[in-house]
């Protein structure tokens, strides 16, 4: 029974990992692909509309400053997210953090060998530890 625990274990660690990686890069290739081809026929419509108006130079200069800020809001993009959601850990508290951690690990665990094999292991494992306390 410890065996399958660690073979669980073992298994989910790395097939969600590789499910996760695969899945992921497939749709950011292909969002990817779409976003650039959109990217390029937004920049031809707003050249074609400022142009009249500005003028050809001063028309890319606009359109490649609105890029460059647009491109450095999306660098600081991953550090705001990871700032916020730091923000967000220091009002949970440790011990509702680690319930939930422990209460999805559960819900794991009993998808992948059922009700009844987990109820069995952790009285087993209680029986151990009694007998341990016992002595």
């Amino acid at each position: 029974m410890l065996g399958d625990a660690v073979l669980y274990a073992a298994s989910r660690a790395t097939s969600t990992a590789i499910d996760n990686v695969a899945r992921r890069a497939i749709w950011v290739a292909a969002a990817g692909v779409l976003l650039s081809c959109g990217l390029v026929l937004a920049l031809i419509v707003t050249f074609w509309v400022t142009e009249p108006f500005v003028g050809a130079v001063n028309a890319g200069a606009l359109i490649a400053a609105g890029c460059i800020a647009i491109g450095l809001g999306c660098l600081l993009m991953p550090w705001l997210i990871e700032r916020i959601e730091h923000l967000r850990s220091k009002r949970t508290s440790p011990t509702a953090a680690t319930v939930a951690v422990v209460k999805e690990e559960a819900q794991e665990a009993v998808d992948y060998f059922g009700a009844l094999q987990v109820v069995g292991a952790a009285f087993l494992f209680g029986l151990g530890a009694a007998r341990r306390l016992k002595r």
